[in-house]
């Protein structure tokens, strides 16, 4: 009788130890679930491929409002080829969230974990260019004080997505391309898209650059042009072209 005790003593103490371990580790999850995560979503500017030739397309993120716990509501602009340039609506959905083993905290690198979820967006305007996005993302975040921000990295050699979203684009007459970007390095893409340099910047190799990279080249790698040459592609790599441009799909 005694064992039997001491038996059920321990499997309580286990269950008790068990318990508080689940709880700890889930509540800090639900109390970032509760806050108002907008700030990781509002002003995100990433770059990606379209289709299989891996043509260029940029991505704003405009207006970000939440709707429920895991729900937010999404608008923003796409640019094809700096060309196309197209507003778009949606909503990602937080699925999971994970916390990092241990924090990776320097002068120039903040990040405490990555939320998880799917996007699903809807450009609208001239049917010859919309389409619709979607797939799954993963945002880094970090704690600062009680409130959750952008997780923060400064070192390109890291080669670390903060921002990241993969999936596809259908077009409206039902076309289907890969279609990922993110905020560092472009998930998806073929081995012989870029290359990289000793600085841990990526360049996208001849045989792509004709399909919208080409400025993005000319602007920080192309050392055959002159001082206006490369100032000029500069700007246009810089520019805030999303601004007031949020009415309907159009060619530029």
């Amino acid at each position: 009788m005694q064992n039997m005790k001491q038996k059920i003593y321990h499997i309580i103490i286990f269950l008790l130890f068990w318990f508080c371990g689940v709880a700890y580790s889930q509540n800090p999850k639900a109390d970032i679930l509760q806050q108002d995560l907008s700030g990781l979503f509002e002003n995100l500017s990433m770059i990606g491929i379209l289709g299989e030739d891996c043509s260029r397309i940029d991505i704003h993120i405009t207006e970000v409002r939440k709707m429920d716990s895991r729900e937010y509501e999404i608008k923003g602009i796409s640019r094809t080829r700096l060309s196309v340039i197209c507003p778009f609506k949606g909503k990602v959905c937080v699925d999971s969230i994970s916390s990092c083993s241990q924090m990776i905290k320097s002068e120039y690198t903040e990040l405490d974990g990555f939320i998880y979820g799917y996007y699903s967006f809807a450009e609208y305007g001239d049917k010859r260019y919309s389409g619709k996005f979607s797939g799954s993302f993963k945002q880094g975040y970090r704690m600062s004080g009680q409130q959750i921000e952008k997780g923060r990295n400064e070192i390109a050699e890291l080669k670390l997505n903060l921002s990241e979203y993969r999936g596809k684009w259908k077009s409206a007459k039902g076309l289907t391309k890969v279609c990922s970007w993110a905020d560092e390095i472009i998930p998806d893409t073929p081995a012989n898209f870029c290359l990289f340099n000793d600085a841990g910047e990526w360049i996208v190799s001849p045989k792509y650059r004709k399909n919208g990279w080409e400025n993005l080249y000319n602007a920080y790698h192309n050392e055959n042009l002159t001082t206006d040459e490369i100032q000029k592609a500069r700007e246009v790599e810089e520019q805030e072209w999303w601004v007031n441009k949020s009415q309907s799909c159009k060619v530029i």
